[in-house]
């Protein structure tokens, strides 16, 4: 039982991930590197800019209280 608990938590994304995977398919943020050190770690490291988007920056604050499968369908839909 506590097995099920604990993978059901694994699928759920958090606030900050959801924001990232948006900023992702928006183009706002993009990735700069991929590094895989010799231990097999990966990092990734993105950037961007969301001085100038202020329309983002409130697509943000939505997208964070959404559940993801909504906020895929909501990019998925939009072009």
């Amino acid at each position: 039982m506590s097995g099920d608990k604990k993978n059901s938590n694994k699928n759920q994304l958090t606030p900050e991930q959801i924001a990232v995977i948006a900023g992702l398919l928006t183009n706002v943020l993009s990735v700069r590197a991929i590094l895989v050190d010799r231990n097999q770690t990966v990092e990734i490291i993105i950037q961007g800019d969301l001085s100038k988007k202020k329309d983002k920056d409130k697509m943000f604050k939505e997208v964070a209280n959404m559940r993801f499968g909504d906020v895929w369908d909501l990019f998925m839909n939009t072009k």
